[in-house]
């Protein structure tokens, strides 16, 4: 336990670079923030000659805030994020998206064009040419209704 009352700016640094190639190894555990940590106290302590006890508070404070802003930002951009990019159904996904009815049977099945794709629809009252919105999504067929302009 002498050896961390003995710590200097080369410990320090020795240290965040440890914790950094620990990161690279073994990705999302933090380290990369608690790194940064410790070389940001190499920096200080190389041109600041601070008590230990110091430079472990100045560590442990720097390594918390950094890794709560850094969770805080992902949380905020992962409740941001669409949710229907994470989905496997790709159907789901195009729930409210709008297209252009390319064929229709009496029947009320057809296709109909959404980006640079064309899904099998099914829908009352529609024409070739009708702008459409997908209401519904049963297996590959999309229920969709005429959006009137």
């Amino acid at each position: 336990m002498e050896w961390f009352a003995t710590w200097t700016f080369w410990s320090w640094l020795i240290f965040g670079f440890i914790l950094l190639i620990a990161e690279a190894i073994l990705p999302g555990i933090f380290l990369l923030w608690w790194g940064l940590a410790a070389l940001a106290v190499a920096g200080l302590s190389c041109l600041f000659p601070l008590p230990i006890i110091w430079s472990w508070v100045i560590f442990a404070g720097l390594a918390v805030i950094a890794s709560l802003v850094w969770w805080r930002y992902q949380h905020h951009k992962d409740q941001q994020a669409d949710p229907h990019t994470a989905l496997n159904q790709r159907g789901i996904a195009m729930l409210t998206q709008r297209g252009t009815v390319t064929e229709m049977t009496a029947s009320g099945i057809g296709r109909a064009h959404f980006g640079d794709t064309t899904w099998r629809i099914k829908g009352a009252n529609l024409q070739v040419g009708d702008t459409v919105k997908v209401s519904k999504v049963d297996g590959i067929t999309l229920s969709v209704e005429k959006i009137i302009n």
